[in-house]
């Protein structure tokens, strides 16, 4: 198996085309990154900044580039030895007509080859043989009178336009429109009668059909006079929009009743039966020439817990792609929860990873002492409580469409009770799973399996006591124990599991993580801000479980999917070291903000407490553009307010609310007292969390995994959650400092410059490409070699984390500094010696050795310890290298 030795994430969009990339390949090959890692790059719905809206799997995308230019790019980075890793998107594709597959489906229905390539319920009760499309801005009869509705033509034959959306007529629907004026169309309306079925023949007869209207006046009159008659005449309009094969409803209907299934909750993606090897075999068609010619290496999957049947996924696909290809997954894993180590990949896209080393740089002994000062603040149920709310809310106001198919499929399977009752134990039971999914293929289920259903009944019947008898016969149902058939109770199971993930990421990623704001740099992806911290020890438990499992997981720290940048994440870490400073700080700027209030009510407390975190994350070091800060923010506190779901709605925002929130923000970044105090703070924070980015990234490169860097984010990363974490990065800048650090001495006067002047991010970047070419020089030892935890003196044990990675003779010591706020000197980025005292390293070596200092150059002498005094004297965190025999 190729794995990579690093990957650099691209966010490819109309803004970052592939001629874009290209530019940059010598960049990243000088960084010393081994894979470009591609955000999905098919053919997306126009304007796509992401590519996860896929509308054709056959085509790169257009506004990117073309096949032609990607081998180009691929040529160059094989003759330097580089790889390309792919996103890609099996579980969802662009729900909208510019998607040829359900364009096929829009205008054929069952004649259609896609007709069951979407997860369509063609036989709901609702919509029975139609797909709804939920694009209207009011019920179908208010949009009907408005005359909104309208058939239009144009060589691609006759569509239903509402303002910028067309949806194909059905093909069915041309002798309905063309017997309005029969006798002129008598001949086309035999043809299209006796019309052949499938693609071909309606393409063929329809084809000819709109180049006869082009060639005879006469039927191009008769025509167009049709067309004004259904425009003017509600009563033909509603007749022809029965005759389609979907139903157009007002959008916010999908909230209670839906026939598709979505991503989460967005009605533009639908997903797929990736389960059905026939959409397996046609949606990578593609992707595998892609993969046979070279020109892709490996493969990240997007969404995998979508999937009906996730492991079958990977199954076949690796059996289409051979061993040798790198496979990962997109997987959010809960904090004691393990990834199945049987599966044929190697591993996931490093959440788990991002949530570790975000905890390691946590205090967690101040963990009661955060809780009790928030409580005040913001008083709230426990953090699990709220996590079962927030999942309840989700599935009741945004999924309940979902929610009562499962029921509909549930009441025949013999369970018994009303069907209120049924869906109120299943909605408990569902909002209590403990962690996404299980992936049961066969029953009886694994011990892991069963335990995580019983716990979630456990939870489900504490909430619920009065339906402690139905949420058993459900328990049974899942664990297959009941006198239900047993494919048919798989079957529910594994559809039910298809919803808790989603139930998951909308309850507590997309809500719960904009109102619990405890210490808001663990409300990230992956992680869980209940956790709040760990130790050492639990750290290189981890570390050591993925060297031995997962040994080519991505080790993320930055993605296009987390809250805020990895820097901002280590500025506000530092907080949990300070906590009677900043809650008294918190306590002061209350105090000085209450007079630029418009209310007392807006922002509420707990928003503007997060708001404190927020900016201490957000702003720059230095040379601040207040402006273009200011609106970002605003753009970001919007979207922060419509995910909390408490004031206002992204279905019903309050514009009101958001102004006043949005006025507030603007006038505390110009109200001279509060800046006045908040500015010395923010630049101690803001130092110290640098100290922390240092940590993290050499961690990174180090540790057991592939480490990924997300783009521009060699340089601090301040950014929100997208799309601002998907703003152009500025590559001649990136350049130009790579070359003077390419070019700099590893000594320690070379460094001291660097270090005092910290804001640019050099450093940053020298700490994560030096640390690069020791990986790409020594592969063996990061992919293969040992991980070996390095204890301290006693009194030391919590001022550093530190380890070995050796692999045969080779071997490297990694050591980062903890507990920052005791340990860094009051300017720059160094290390005050004298607080370690007579600290030391243990060496677990049988041997003297000598230690060469990556950064600095310098050289240590040592048998069984090192000092910490003398490791970290000129250089923030410590990388170091020996031969032993």
């Amino acid at each position: 198996m190729s794995s990579p030795l690093s990957t650099y994430r691209v966010q490819l969009s109309p803004a970052f085309k592939l001629s874009d990339l290209e530019q940059i390949v010598n960049y990243l090959e000088r960084l010393q990154i081994a894979t470009v890692y591609a955000a999905p790059f098919f053919q997306a719905k126009e304007g796509s900044t992401h590519g996860y809206d896929v509308s054709d799997p056959f085509v790169i995308n257009k506004e990117i580039g073309d096949l032609e230019g990607f081998r180009s790019i691929s040529e160059t980075l094989k003759r330097k030895g580089m790889a390309w890793l792919q996103d890609i998107v099996p579980n969802h594709m662009a729900n909208h007509p510019t998607n040829p597959w359900l364009h096929s489906v829009l205008e054929l229905g069952a004649d259609s080859p896609y007709y069951r390539h979407f997860d369509i319920d063609w036989n709901n009760k609702n919509w029975t043989g139609k797909v709804m499309v939920p694009i209207l801005g009011a019920p179908e009869e208010e949009v009907l009178k408005k005359g909104v509705i309208e058939l239009q033509h144009s060589s691609n034959g006759l569509s239903i336009c509402y303002y910028e959306n067309e949806y194909p007529v059905s093909a069915g629907s041309y002798s309905f429109i063309l017997n309005l004026q029969k006798d002129t169309f008598r001949l086309w309306l035999s043809t299209f009668n006796s019309m052949g079925h499938g693609e071909d023949p309606w393409h063929r007869h329809k084809e000819a059909f709109f180049k006869a209207i082009e060639e005879d006046a006469v039927l191009s009159h008769a025509f167009h006079a049709v067309i004004e008659a259904i425009n003017t005449s509600e009563n033909l309009m509603q007749q022809l929009l029965e005759r389609q094969h979907y139903k157009l409803v007002h959008w916010k209907e999908s909230e209670k009743k839906i026939n598709f299934r979505r991503f989460f909750t967005i009605n533009d993606l639908i997903c797929l039966r990736m389960e059905d090897e026939k959409v397996f075999e046609d949606y990578h068609r593609f992707i595998l020439e892609l993969c046979e010619e070279g020109l892709i290496t490996g493969l990240r999957i997007d969404h995998i817990d979508g999937l009906f049947d996730p492991v079958g996924y990977l199954e076949r696909l690796r059996g289409k792609v051979g061993e040798d290809q790198y496979i990962i997954i997109e997987k959010i894993l809960e904090w004691e929860e393990q990834l199945p180590t049987d599966w044929p990949m190697q591993g996931t896209s490093g959440y788990e990873f991002l949530a570790v080393v975000n905890n390691l740089f946590t205090a967690a002994k101040n963990k009661a002492i955060f809780q009790q000062h928030y409580q005040e603040i913001f008083p709230h149920h426990d953090y699990e409580d709220l996590v079962y709310e927030k999942k309840q809310f989700i599935l009741y106001n945004r999924m309940g469409g979902e929610l009562q198919n499962l029921v509909d499929l549930l009441a025949g399977l013999g369970v018994g009770g009303e069907t209120d009752e049924l869906k109120e134990a299943l909605g408990t039971f569902l909002a209590a799973f403990p962690i996404y999914r299980i992936y049961a293929k066969s029953y009886p289920l694994s011990d892991w399996d069963q335990s995580i259903v019983v716990t979630a009944y456990e939870k489900a019947v504490r909430k619920a006591p009065h339906l402690t008898g139905l949420l058993s016969k459900l328990r049974d149902l899942y664990l297959g124990q009941t006198e239900t058939e047993q494919d048919k109770a798989l079957f529910f199971l594994q559809r039910c599991q298809q919803f808790t993930g989603p139930l998951a990421a909308k309850g507590v990623e997309d809500t719960l993580f904009y109102n619990y704001n405890l210490l808001i740099s663990h409300n990230e992806v992956g992680d869980s801000p209940h956790v709040f911290g760990l130790s050492t020890a639990e750290f290189h438990r981890r570390m050591a479980e993925r060297q031995a499992s997962f040994p080519y997981a991505l080790s993320a720290s930055a993605t296009h999917d987390t809250k805020r940048g990895e820097d901002a994440r280590m500025r506000i870490n530092v907080l949990s070291e300070i906590p009677g400073e900043w809650f008294e700080k918190v306590k002061q700027w209350r105090a000085l903000n209450q007079s630029i209030r418009r209310s007392a009510q807006v922002p509420d407390a707990n928003e503007e407490y997060f708001i404190y975190q927020m900016l201490l994350g957000a702003m720059a070091f230095e040379d601040e553009d207040e402006e273009e800060l200011l609106q970002r923010t605003l753009a970001y506190l919007q979207k922060v307010l419509r995910e909390a779901k408490v004031h206002t709605f992204w279905s019903e925002p309050d514009e009101e609310y958001e102004k006043e929130v949005a006025d507030f923000v603007t006038n505390v970044l110009q109200h001279e007292a509060f800046r006045r105090d908040f500015e010395p703070f923010k630049s101690k924070i803001a130092r110290y969390g640098a100290f922390y980015s240092l940590g993290q990234t050499l961690v990174k490169v180090t540790a057991p995994g592939v480490p990924d860097i997300y783009q521009g984010t060699e340089l601090w990363d301040l950014s929100y959650v997208d799309p601002d974490n998907r703003r152009p990065v500025d590559y001649r800048l990136r350049e130009q400092y790579l070359s003077e650090i390419e070019a700099m001495p590893s000594t320690v006067d070379a460094l001291a410059p660097m270090q005092q002047d910290f804001t640019d991010g050099r450093i940053k970047m020298f700490t994560l490409y030096k640390a690069l070419r020791e990986r790409k020089a020594h592969p063996l030892v990061f992919e293969q070699g040992e991980y070996i935890p390095v204890a301290l003196s006693d009194g030391a044990e919590d001022q550093v984390v530190a380890y070995l990675r050796r692999y045969k003779g080779q071997c490297y010591l990694i050591a980062v500094p903890l507990g920052i706020t005791d340990l860094a000197l009051e300017e720059g980025l160094s290390l005050d010696i004298k607080a370690f005292g007579e600290g030391y390293l243990k060496l677990p070596l049988a041997t003297d050795a000598s230690w060469t200092h990556v950064y600095t150059g310098e050289v240590f002498q040592a048998d069984d310890k090192l000092l910490l005094g003398d490791v970290f004297a000129f250089f923030p965190v410590a990388f170091l290298k020996t031969n032993i025999a």
